[in-house]
């Protein structure tokens, strides 16, 4: 295991199928999927493989998907010419956590992960909803008792957050699913995670998805937190078997799981700054959505202090520069800005994600409502430096050396530009070592940055940028004690080999 570049690639199972079939004209289980996807993934260093989608759908949530005309411009922004054929509902809306028939159920998924393990030392993350399930599933039959039901004493109900079921013989309202910020999931109904009951059904559920995979990417976890979902429901029925208010579900699922399985991950979707508590709890990963933010608002001065706060010690975030709930990053930034984008992020220490298309600059942001995806064209130039970049941190320090934020400084008195700068160091035991650099600006920027190794005082090193041609030689001395001049244009990045001279 690398200390500090581990990548998940992420795909939308169903729309990759989907255009598998029509590509060879044939219908393709897992079994069928092509080697040369995952050789390909193999040489970028990816680690985990998540495809989203992979558990049977929801015909509820399709039929609901289909209504649903807020959803419409969302399906038009993603595939210009989507039909009713290409609806297929949301892959949260979790009937049961059984691999879907069309793939090949559970006996071709086994055979599915063996491949991945053995032939490709690929690992499999699969997705945990734990907040709710699809309106159709058959926990919602057996176990109506599971969910918020709406109180008695109200004298009317917001028809949009409720749903009336009728379950063995007797009429059940409801609550959908939410999160207390956005509309409810209508296609999903909500568990109570006050139920003791409840608790154990879901754990039990996640200890059988954990015979099936490496690790998984819980969908909404700060939700279950004790004091959200407190707040989120507490004008709703107790359930008889109520828990005690600050008794922490993740807690409990996490050390079960783990006790099992020590190497197992879990990581977190988490927003509203509830990153540390999950962490708290037991979470190898969670999302790391403030630094995404920072980039995209271009907020270059509050970069160093956070990243100096969070990945200088912690680096127990999963960072990513688009996913399936972000646009494109290729809609969003200019293609120099998003190189100098993807070098910061490709190179903090921590878990990474990939999301399937972003490699090759797609710009349409796809619906997960949907099995097909707009055609693009492959932009050639970014998808050439994704893969040199990635190339470019395997053979480097980047994945196992010891990782040093370094201060930028200005280059020359009354010059400003060295707060454009983001610069920081890999070395490893042997004192081999790569300098990041990074202008994330769109002006030319100079700087110096003092490059503290022993290693370095009274030799001289040679200098290599690994993204392109260009090599310094330069003084020891000056770097460690000066430090070392940089002049880089408009949203530059550079990955700094250091080669000593004899």
């Amino acid at each position: 295991m690398t200390m500090n570049h581990r990548l998940v690639y992420q795909i939308d199972i169903r729309e990759f199928i989907n255009r598998l079939n029509k590509e060879f004209d044939k219908k393709h289980k897992l079994t069928d999927l092509p080697d040369e996807f995952f050789v390909e993934l193999k040489n970028l260093g990816v680690e985990f493989f998540w495809p989203l989608g992979i558990f049977e759908p929801s015909l509820t949530s399709r039929e609901i998907s289909l209504t649903m005309k807020e959803l419409h411009k969302k399906y038009y922004e993603s595939l210009t010419d989507w039909n009713e054929k290409d609806v297929v509902g949301s892959p949260y809306a979790i009937t049961e956590y059984k691999i879907a028939n069309e793939f090949g159920g559970n006996e071709a998924f086994k055979k599915f992960r063996a491949k991945l393990k053995n032939k490709f030392k690929i690992k499999l993350i699969l997705d945990f909803v734990p907040n709710h399930f699809a309106i159709d599933s058959p926990v919602v039959q057996k176990h109506p008792e599971f969910f918020i039901h709406a109180p008695s004493y109200l004298n009317s109900i917001n028809t949009n957050e409720f749903i009336s079921l009728k379950i063995n013989g007797n009429e059940h309202l409801i609550a959908h699913g939410k999160e207390p910020y956005s509309p409810v999931w209508k296609d999903t109904l909500q568990l109570d995670y006050r139920s003791k009951k409840v608790r154990e059904f879901m754990i039990k559920q996640l200890t059988k998805l954990s015979n099936k995979c490496d690790g998984v990417r819980c969908d909404m976890a700060m939700l279950l937190l004790s004091d959200i979902f407190l707040d989120n429901w507490k004008n709703f029925p107790l359930p008889k078997d109520y828990v005690p208010a600050a008794q922490e579900f993740w807690h409990e699922a996490i050390k079960k799981v783990k006790k099992k399985n020590p190497e197992f991950v879990f990581i977190a979707e988490v927003y509203w700054s509830r990153e540390d508590d999950l962490l708290e709890l037991g979470f190898d990963y969670v999302y790391e959505k403030k630094l995404y933010d920072m980039l995209i608002d271009h907020k270059v001065e509050f970069i160093n202090e956070y990243i100096k706060k969070v990945f200088s010690y912690q680096r127990k975030r999963l960072l990513f520069i688009e996913n399936h709930d972000e646009q494109r990053a290729a809609h969003i930034f200019p293609i120099d800005k998003l190189k100098a984008v993807a070098t910061l992020i490709y190179t903090l220490p921590s878990m990474k994600l990939i999301y399937d298309g972003q490699l090759e600059g797609k710009k349409f942001h796809h619906a997960i409502q949907l099995n097909r995806i707009q055609n693009e064209n492959v932009n050639s130039e970014l998808k050439n430096y994704f893969k040199l970049l990635f190339q470019s941190i395997k053979k480097s320090t980047i994945p196992n050396g010891y990782f040093k934020l370094l201060q930028p400084f200005t280059a020359w008195e009354g010059n400003p530009a060295f707060y454009n700068f983001v610069t920081y160091l890999y070395e490893d035991d042997k004192f081999n070592k790569d300098l990041v650099v990074i202008n994330l600006s769109p002006y030319q920027s100079q700087c110096r940055v003092k490059v503290e190794c022993y290693d370095l005082i009274g030799k001289k090193f040679l200098i290599k940028d690994r993204l392109s041609d260009e090599e310094y030689l330069r003084d020891g001395d000056e770097m460690f004690y000066r430090g070392l001049y940089l002049d880089l244009k408009p949203y530059q990045a550079q990955i700094f080999e250091f080669i000593k001279q004899v």
